[in-house]
């Protein structure tokens, strides 16, 4: 019988890795998890995105009072991931330098290799000669994947986006902008990856694969964002599983509203999304190297009880939706949902958002190490 993740034990000592165990005792002290001392564990195949630290990387309240005073920089960020086991980073170029500068983006590259990591790079918005150059940097990085986004649409409101019709024509022109960066990513042996930003449903995805028909055009998963579309994340994966080239390791709790439903920041394995089934599909995938990347620090609230919200879809078979409404039904009532953020805490955030981290990667690596049967 599988285990949730949440209830399986984070070991002190090292074990094995690289196959998911489903059976196990829950040990968990009333002080918490159990402590893991890294430095003894072999590198979890698995790497962090610098949106899944987004306020200790400078990313939320950026420009604005509240940010981060001393946010982490780019070598700082990768010394983090080496400190903790990791074997890949990801973060898009402006990140390393401001001004992309190629002597500066070399140097960086040249730190991954050093320290024997991936590097997997965001990439912007898709707008053709932009991302053509951006693939370019990727290449001379050593970067494998470039991660797309096609929109800005959050939670599933495509109204913004002039709703089902609008989208259409949206992925339609999108098609067509990953048909002409397509070829440079061939020649440079890059994946595109293009992400489902809480936007694309695993159809949407699929149909632009197959639309583009390029070995070099595939999906980033992120692993929680298939709820923000009324979805149901290992069913969604298994949909786009045969185009998969990247995939993000996020979580969300659940809480019940008169509209719906709220997703809220949690650590990885402590939300209501299954990675043991997920990494079971991953482990079908030569190479992957999933990356952590913890929700953003907003709730996000999914309306499916409201018909404008529906409107932006395409119809679907109401026993594909059932995975998802069972969880709506079992989803969590009257809890406290807020981030430090969201309550203006920001005097505890670094230490907070560092906790869940560590807590991801502790339970992430209990996942992924064999145990007797």
């Amino acid at each position: 019988m599988r285990v949730p993740l949440a209830h399986v034990p984070v070991y002190s000592t090292p074990r094995p890795a690289f196959r998911v165990m489903h059976g196990a005792q829950r040990v968990v002290t009333q002080k918490g998890l159990c402590p893991v001392s890294v430095a003894l564990m072999p590198r979890l195949p698995i790497g962090l995105c610098v949106y899944g630290i987004s306020y200790s990387t400078g990313y939320v309240g950026k420009n604005s009072p509240r940010a981060h005073p001393h946010p982490l920089t780019a070598p700082d960020f990768l010394d983090l991931a080496v400190r903790l086991g990791l074997s890949s980073v990801e973060m898009p170029l402006s990140y390393i330098a401001t001004d992309e500068s190629p002597a500066k983006l070399a140097d960086f590259a040249a730190r991954v290799a050093e320290h024997g990591l991936g590097l997997v790079i965001d990439g912007p918005m898709l707008e053709v000669a932009t991302f053509r150059r951006h693939l370019e940097q990727a290449h001379a990085m050593g970067a494998t994947v470039v991660r797309c986004m096609l929109s800005h649409v959050l939670c599933g409101e495509r109204g913004a986006i002039g709703g089902l019709e609008g989208w259409r024509r949206h992925l339609e022109e999108m098609a067509r902008r990953l048909a002409e960066v397509a070829p440079v990513a061939e020649d440079l042996g890059l994946c595109i990856g293009v992400e489902n930003h809480q936007d694309a449903t695993s159809d949407d995805l699929v149909w632009l694969c197959e639309t583009v028909n390029s070995p070099a055009v595939g999906v980033t998963l992120d692993t929680g964002n298939p709820l923000a579309v009324a979805e149901d994340p290992v069913r969604f994966a298994q949909r786009v599983l045969p185009h998969l080239v990247h995939a993000h390791l996020k979580d969300y709790r659940m809480v019940q509203t008169p509209h719906g439903y709220r997703l809220f920041h949690c650590a990885v394995g402590t939300g209501v999304v299954d990675f043991a089934a997920l990494f079971d599909l991953f482990a079908t995938v030569p190479g992957l190297v999933p990356h952590i990347e913890m929700a953003w620090l907003g709730e996000r609230h999914i309306r499916i009880l409201d018909e404008d919200w529906w409107a932006g879809f395409e119809p679907r078979p109401m026993a594909t939706l059932l995975p998802l409404l069972r969880r709506w039904q079992g989803a969590e009532r009257n809890v406290e949902w807020r981030t430090p953020w969201e309550i203006g805490e920001d005097d505890v955030l670094p230490a907070w958002e560092m906790a869940r981290l560590e807590e991801s990667i502790a339970r992430l690596r209990t996942l992924l190490t064999a145990t007797p049967a």
